[in-house]
């Protein structure tokens, strides 16, 4: 059996897609029979919120500073898909205090792939992602300011020990912008990462605002297949 994968999608600026990468990343590996935990870091609940879930993050801060790692966690099942688990963010985890390591506070959990999904502007909360990822996406737009940001949480994954593999992502690409469409070439060679896109797509943001999963086709299924896939060969060298 292959050891579980901690991918750690982290976002500096609201609004930089980060959500809709998590949720698309486990609509992915849930469709793929893979055991999917999404744990929403987020205090706003973004992602619980868009699953239907009850946003308050109360029962993710009570695990973060038990003793005791929970055996089980709840899940939500969508049509035609398996059962993906989720701890809910909300609001009581901005003043969470002195939070147990993530990897700890959920060791007795048995999934394949645990997603983080992380809040923007909050360091502490970030941090706990960073230090348990095998795999750090840094979301942004293509823009200055969410490039800005996510510089800084590439720098931040490669100062850990040991170092996460990291990837630049950038979410709602539109194609038919020249700067959009230079940003991938510009920004690998300015950051010496792997720069992946996830494009503009009406069918994911509509499923999103009707608290569906992400859909199985389409030119952002087409982007996270290919993000998922980049992740799986760089957690198999590690585990090689």
């Amino acid at each position: 059996m292959n050891p579980c994968r901690w991918i750690a999608i982290v976002g500096r600026k609201g609004g930089s897609g980060k959500t809709a990468l998590a949720l698309g990343l486990a609509a992915h590996y849930t469709r793929a029979a893979r055991r999917v935990l999404l744990v929403d870091l987020d205090p706003q609940g973004s992602a619980s919120l868009a699953l239907g879930a009850d946003a308050t993050g109360e029962q993710l801060a009570d695990i973060l500073q038990k003793p005791a790692a929970p055996k089980t966690v709840p899940s939500v099942t969508f049509s035609k898909s398996p059962p993906l688990g989720l701890l809910a963010g909300g609001p009581a985890l901005a003043t969470l205090t002195a939070p147990r390591a993530l990897r700890d506070a959920l060791a007795g959990v048995l999934v394949d792939v645990v997603l983080v999904d992380c809040p923007p502007g909050h360091t502490e909360l970030d941090r706990l992602a960073l230090e348990a990822a095998d795999v750090v996406l840094a979301a942004c737009e293509p823009h200055r300011l969410g490039i800005a940001g996510a510089a800084r949480v590439l720098d931040e994954a490669r100062a850990l020990k040991p170092r996460p593999r990291c990837a630049l992502v950038l979410c709602r690409m539109d194609e038919r912008r020249g700067l959009d469409r230079a940003a991938p070439d510009l920004l690998a060679g300015a950051f010496a990462v792997p720069v992946l896109t996830v494009r503009q797509d009406s069918a994911l943001a509509e499923a999103l605002n009707a608290g569906r999963l992400p859909p199985a086709s389409g030119r952002a299924a087409d982007d996270l297949e290919a993000v998922a896939g980049w992740i799986d060969k760089q957690t198999a060298r590690g585990n090689a």
